[in-house]
């Protein structure tokens, strides 16, 4: 299914569950869709369809939603805004009377859910930020370039490449990883760059949740930190584990999800 955004881009997006169910909206990690990151590789979407109505989009630019591009000639790049792809989201979960919805993000998608309770926090009612980052630290400023060179990755790893084809370019144009993964490098090295008084506002319960072993966040404790300047949260760092705790112990993250949501509604857990 396809939502056009105020903005005119559309979103696409799928749907698992009772549409009588609680709203449950999960956010994909960077260059990955929503069916990858939380169907094929984990099965995050299955599990808490039994109890939510959960809704499963491709943030701007990725899978089949549309790209947003800025700039003309040589300038011309991919838009790639946390911002944006919040107030996306929010719109969609408005138009599918899912408002406000409980939500989770992964990685990048992590720092979508950041903004949405920041900047949107009307439409979440409540939230787990997964390895998301707090700030810019020169840890980030330094892996994330050459981890996302498109250069390094078509030399050094032609299967993750190959997938950003399969999961991309067969819906936005031959080529479009490599545009897509320079967006990317460009807005994770820039935001969110807060400070503790940015999220002093912030009212909606989270849980922060990054593995110990996170080798992107947990070297400058962005979960320790975030959950040090959210008034409203709780911290869950599970031991020997890495950045993708939803597909390493998917019982436990199951789990501990439901435990935090039903502090909010009645769940079976």
């Amino acid at each position: 299914m396809f939502f056009t955004t105020s903005r005119g881009n559309r979103i696409y997006f799928s749907v698992m569950g009772d549409a009588s169910r609680p709203p449950l909206l999960l956010v994909h990690g960077s260059t990955l869709t929503g069916e990858a990151d939380f169907i094929t590789k984990s099965g995050t979407a299955a599990r808490f369809a039994k109890d939510f109505r959960v809704i499963i989009p491709d943030c701007q630019g990725h899978g089949r939603s549309d790209s947003v591009w800025v700039g003309e000639g040589e300038s011309r790049r991919l838009n790639y805004s946390f911002s944006d792809m919040a107030r996306d989201l929010a719109e969609l979960l408005v138009a599918q009377n899912a408002s406000p919805a409980f939500v989770m993000g992964h990685s990048n998608g992590g720092n979508v859910v950041l903004y949405l309770v920041k900047e949107q926090a009307a439409h979440v009612r409540a939230a787990i930020p997964l390895a998301a980052n707090a700030y810019i630290c020169d840890h980030l400023r330094a892996r994330v370039p050459h981890g996302m060179n498109p250069d390094r990755i078509e030399r050094e790893d032609p299967a993750w490449r190959d997938e950003m084809i399969a999961l991309h370019d067969a819906h936005q144009g031959e080529g479009h990883w490599r545009h897509l993964l320079r967006a990317t490098i460009t807005e994770t090295i820039t935001n969110p760059n807060w400070k503790r008084e940015d999220l002093a506002d912030v009212r909606t319960p989270c849980l922060v949740t990054q593995g110990q072993n996170d080798r992107a966040n947990a070297p400058s404790h962005h979960a320790e930190t975030l959950h040090e300047w959210l008034p409203n949260s709780q911290l869950w760092i599970p031991p020997g584990i890495g950045h993708s705790v939803h597909w390493e112990i998917p019982d436990e993250f199951e789990r501990r999800a439901r435990e935090f949501f039903s502090l909010s509604i009645r769940l079976p857990i």
